[in-house]
């Protein structure tokens, strides 16, 4: 196992082990995201992961809309059973390798709502 496949799946293990009830909750602004860049997922209460995507400012990324967030409410999805953990990354390592990480949960994932799960170019 590669370095960055080691770092993917820490990344990945963190997000699954954050309780739901620890993550950001679906509100109209966001308030509760950071402006940082990272790696993030929306999960259901009991379906799991929905969706795993990267971003530059987490709360940009939703404040401005996300297919993840309007696909759970085309699933009939009740938006309190619906959230978002963070993994923050530093800015100079999501520039180098958040595409690569993303790639990586991604493969090992297949969330429902990610239309294209990337491949190893």
């Amino acid at each position: 196992m590669t370095e960055i496949e080691s770092q993917a799946l820490l990344i990945l293990n963190t997000l699954v082990e954050i309780p739901f009830s620890d993550c950001n909750p679906i509100t109209r602004g966001f308030e509760q995201l950071t402006t940082k860049p990272g790696i993030y997922a929306v999960a259901h209460r009991l379906d799991g992961l929905l969706y795993v995507g990267k971003t530059q400012d987490f709360k940009e990324r939703f404040r401005g809309g996300h297919k993840a967030l309007t696909w759970a409410w085309l699933e009939d999805y009740d938006h309190r059973d619906v959230a978002i953990a963070t993994y923050s990354i530093d800015f100079m390592r999501w520039r180098t390798l958040s595409s690569e990480l993303e790639r990586i949960i991604l493969q090992i994932t297949k969330p429902p709502f990610n239309a294209r799960i990337p491949t190893r170019e």
